[in-house]
């Protein structure tokens, strides 16, 4: 069983600490995914599992075995890191079996799981290309045969599909969530791409400042995020979060932010939040929408803005718009009609999308919803 945990696993350089008190259960055959800003310590914690940093305090354990004093070659695991780290005088089939080659595997056994992964990787026609010979894509293949051959417990990947382009970075998502569904191998993956994390991970590990802010499936991460934070960073275009305060308003609580209606919360989710608190007001914007576009929205609440931007995508479009002294934006999706800069239109939220973030601490105040099965 490949099940890597890790436990209080700190990082300093110096004075500085990198990372924080990690702590962490990865499953067997399990697709995590590491997700957060450039210097979150998401590639350090990575480093440290792989035996390429030295942890500067806790456990990492892989499978049965404490690894923490282990080197790379002991861990079993491979890695395949951003820019491909191919040989370039060497072939494809000589980059794939190098690592048999070094660990002086017989030559048949070699050449048996070069041929597979090359297979199973549409490289055969490419074997006796060199690196140079090869795009972009076919290189990071190359990389993921080349870990593939050696029958790793643990596969590592650090930001391997950055230097791609968009389209394929897309086809290269495809080809990992493929090859996981036919190796059935443990995976960390490490990516600051937010759709990266959503649609190829089992579970999302959101890390800030060396700290792991929410770990979760993508749908809860998305729908019911831990702090302000996590609210902020994934989605894209992100979360709406506007400073406000809750008030008493006849029997129940209500929301209020200057320039917008009173927004109701609704007792079985917001029960615990009580009056005159500092909040923050969190709105995707799939949940707001031109009143004549409301749909099936749950909780509509009217309310009046103006456009002063749109940005068409196709079948979709980004609304911006002014409400109070607040900047929001509303994501329509398959426009009817041609939409422009325009005052005073009228709008609806769904109330039922509402999410509530402490002022001071960012903490999540509504109960999470439940997924839909």
């Amino acid at each position: 069983m490949a099940e890597v945990l890790l436990r209080q696993v700190v990082k300093r350089y110096g004075a500085f600490q990198a990372v924080h008190d990690f702590d962490l259960d990865i499953a067997h055959e399990e697709f995590v995914v590491f997700v957060g800003p450039s210097g979150c310590g998401k590639s350090t914690t990575l480093r440290m599992i792989a035996g390429l940093e030295e942890i500067s305090g806790g456990e990492i354990q892989i499978g049965s075995r404490v690894v923490n004093d282990l080197p790379p070659r002991a861990r079993n695991i491979s890695m395949v890191f951003q820019n491909y780290a191919l040989y370039p005088h060497m072939t494809v089939r000589q980059n794939q079996g190098f690592g048999l080659r070094m660990a002086k595997r017989p030559k048949e056994e070699i050449e048996e799981k070069v041929n597979r992964a090359s297979k199973l990787l549409g490289l055969r026609e490419f074997l006796s290309r060199l690196p140079a010979a090869l795009s972009g894509g076919q290189r990071q293949r190359v990389a993921m045969g080349r870990a593939i051959v050696r029958n790793p417990d643990v596969f590592l990947f650090d930001e391997p599909l950055s230097n791609l382009d968009a389209k394929l970075r897309g086809q290269m998502r495809t080809e990992i969530k493929k090859l996981h569904d036919k190796v059935r191998t443990t995976v960390i993956y490490v990516t600051h791409d937010q759709v990266e994390a959503m649609t190829l991970a089992d579970r999302i590990v959101v890390m800030r400042d060396g700290r792991i802010e929410q770990v979760d499936t993508p749908y809860e991460v998305f729908h019911a995020p831990a702090s302000r934070f996590v609210a902020g960073f994934i989605g894209s275009p992100p979360m709406n979060l506007i400073e406000a305060r809750t008030v008493a308003d006849g029997d129940g609580i209500s929301v209020s932010a200057p320039g917008w209606p009173a927004l109701p919360l609704d007792p079985a989710i917001f029960g615990q939040v009580g009056p005159d608190r500092a909040v923050t007001l969190g709105l995707r914007p799939e949940a707001i929408a031109p009143e004549r576009m409301a749909g099936s929205m749950a909780r509509p609440l009217a309310f009046n803005a103006d456009i002063t931007l749109v940005e068409p995508l196709g079948g979709e479009a980004l609304l911006f718009l002014k409400m109070g002294k607040d900047e929001i934006t509303a994501r329509i999706f398959r426009p009817s009609t041609r939409l422009a800069p325009e005052r005073d239109v009228r709008f609806v939220v769904d109330l039922a999308e509402m999410h509530l973030f402490d002022a001071g601490t960012g903490a999540r105040l509504n109960a999470p919803r439940t997924a839909i099965s």
